[in-house]
């Protein structure tokens, strides 16, 4: 691509909802995508470090 191609692209404006935003999600999962936040996500983590911690101490 040069300038002159450059120049001749169309953009479009784009409003994001919290509704297409659940549509994205939803076909996301539909097709086996997993989506979690981040905050459940570091949840997680933390629970299978105390739970592994807790195995950890108990067989020691």
């Amino acid at each position: 691509m040069n300038d002159k191609d450059l120049e001749q692209i169309n953009t479009v404006d784009v409003n994001i909802t919290a509704e297409s935003i659940d549509a994205h999600v939803i076909c996301l999962r539909d097709n086996g995508y997993k989506i979690t936040k981040p905050f459940s996500l570091y949840t997680r983590y933390i629970l299978f470090f105390l739970l592994g911690a807790t195995i950890m101490g108990a067989l020691v």
